[in-house]
């Protein structure tokens, strides 16, 4: 699913997140389906052949669970809703659909630049104990991912970025993720940056995936504000 918000990443302030995190609250986003993600290519081809034999299928067999996950997540959150939030302060992606409030952890995987087709993993704010089966979230949708690559010595998986062939690519690193984390599906949003060292106001494309997951579910209010009630026990 796609969400733009334009200038919505370029503020890093905590001051600005927080304001930003409000605006976007209040406005209604599109109601279209998540777009499938769905690579035509095999891995080696999206990659463009840079990929050891081994990693390339790793990915491959990703793809499938990775279709799965985002159908379900399309039809069973998605289709049909009248309102989709995503709070960049707190981390959380808000849908409304039939009368029902579904609030899920959104947590930023990495970024992909499609004019320089570069990748960035996002960066590990804080070094949890990922080994802890108890710990269900982390630091960021990146962190498991990348001690995964560390422990298998899989470069594209721990390298902080990387030049792809193809946003397929970057797709089948979301895939393996998603697959990786157990999260729901992946959220894609859609903005614009400036470009660093370019001419004064030039802004390039940018668009940021985000793992969904833990969706909770509760009882919208009748005002449709988007708040809900407590859920039923």
């Amino acid at each position: 699913m796609l969400l733009n918000h334009g200038f919505a990443q370029t503020l890093r302030q905590p001051l600005y997140a927080l304001l930003l995190a409000t605006l976007i609250g209040a406005l209604p986003l599109s109601a279209s389906a998540n777009p499938p993600m769905v690579p035509q290519r095999d891995a080696q081809t999206a990659f463009g052949g840079a990929l050891p034999a081994r990693d390339a299928a790793l990915l491959d067999a990703s793809l499938a669970s990775h279709i799965e996950r985002q159908q379900l997540l399309n039809s069973q959150h998605l289709v049909g809703s009248q309102l989709r939030t995503l709070d960049f302060f707190h981390k959380t992606f808000t849908v409304l659909r039939g009368g029902k409030r579904t609030v899920f952890d959104a947590e930023l995987l990495g970024t992909w630049w499609p004019e320089s087709r570069r990748w960035a993993w996002e960066a590990v704010e804080r070094v949890p104990d990922l080994k802890d089966p108890k710990r269900k979230s982390f630091a960021t949708g990146s962190a498991l991912t990348r001690l995964y690559g560390r422990e298998h010595s899989i470069d594209i998986l721990q390298t902080d970025t990387a030049q792809l062939a193809s946003e397929e690519a970057a797709w089948y690193l979301c895939a393996f993720a998603a697959q990786l984390n157990q999260a729901t599906g992946v959220l894609v949003s859609i903005g614009s940056e400036l470009v660093a060292g370019g001419q004064e106001g030039q802004k390039a494309v940018v668009k940021r995936y985000y793992l969904l997951s833990h969706p909770k579910v509760a009882e919208a209010t009748p005002s449709g504000n988007g708040k809900a009630k407590a859920p039923a026990r």
